[in-house]
């Protein structure tokens, strides 16, 4: 019974993960990276209190469920298959809080200052990238942890 509601909630978790990262980098990259200098960095600062800290909240107990049915799913394909979507949820932590996070921090210092820097452009740019990558983890993670159910229920 404990690994039946761990795989619901893991699958949850990491669907609720790639579906806000694949929102995000199909719809609100885009936008942003058309935006100029001082309306990007108002919006980008805009954005953040409306991810966090619901989207890292996610991730944490992503982490924990994911961590449970490596070790009690039965028999070594699942637990495989899980040990795939776990790293893909570590991946997107990762990159979250090494990159995104640290380049958020910075863009809202900009903003409360007033002034942003010249290069503001290129910090723009590997914002886009990491969040990217970081999609592609959290689909990668959704995707095995489907994997993951379907070799618990098949």
């Amino acid at each position: 019974m404990l690994v039946a509601v761990l795989a619901v909630l893991f699958v949850l978790c990491t669907g609720v993960l790639a579906g806000a990262l694949i929102a995000v980098e199909r719809a609100v990259v885009p936008m942003l990276l058309r935006l100029p200098r001082r309306t990007w960095s108002e919006v980008h600062r805009l954005l953040d209190p409306g991810f966090d800290p619901l989207m890292p909240t996610v991730n944490k107990v992503a982490l924990a469920a994911g961590l449970g049915l490596v070790f009690l799913a039965p028999g070594a394909g699942a637990k495989a298959v899980f040990a795939t979507a776990l790293a893909g949820v570590v991946g997107v932590a990762l990159v979250s809080e090494l990159r995104n996070v640290r380049m958020n921090r910075r863009i809202d210092a900009w903003a409360d200052a007033g002034e942003i820097p010249d290069g503001w452009d290129a910090l723009r740019s590997r914002w886009a990238r990491a969040n990217l990558l970081r999609t592609a983890f959290a689909a990668l993670a959704f995707c095995a942890a489907l994997g993951g159910c379907w070799r618990l229920w098949a």
